[in-house]
């Protein structure tokens, strides 16, 4: 797998598909974003291994192939891509890490008004 493609298939998902991870993977996502931080920006393919050996172990493994063949599918029917369609990545530690903080954040906030929404019903 291209490591590109396995670290923005994992920030699609962080942003748009958060639904996907299921409970046990969101108490370990504080622990991806760790060992995502030891990584320097420019090596993209132990992040990826990172990430893919994480969804791995949350049972993501096979989702994340398939997107991977989906958005690869996309890429290649698409043409060569411009600036404008496809973003560098830089600083992808950080990116990374604010993304991961972020959806930990939503899902906290999610969790926390659906207990005063059953505590409110009872």
């Amino acid at each position: 797998m291209e490591p590109e493609k396995v670290i923005m298939v994992f920030l699609k998902w962080l942003g748009e598909n958060p639904s996907i991870f299921m409970p046990k993977a969101w108490q370990d996502l504080p622990k991806l974003e760790t060992e995502i931080a030891e990584s320097a920006d420019d090596e993209l393919f132990p992040i990826a291994m990172t990430i893919s050996k994480w969804c791995s172990k949350h049972g993501l493994g096979e989702t994340l192939r398939e997107a991977i063949g989906i958005n690869k599918k996309d890429i290649d029917d698409g043409g060569d891509p411009t600036p404008n369609t496809m973003q560098p990545l830089t600083n992808i530690t950080q990116v990374l890490r604010q993304s991961i903080e972020e959806a930990c954040k939503k899902i906290q906030e999610l969790d926390a008004q659906k207990s005063n929404t059953d505590n409110d019903s009872k």
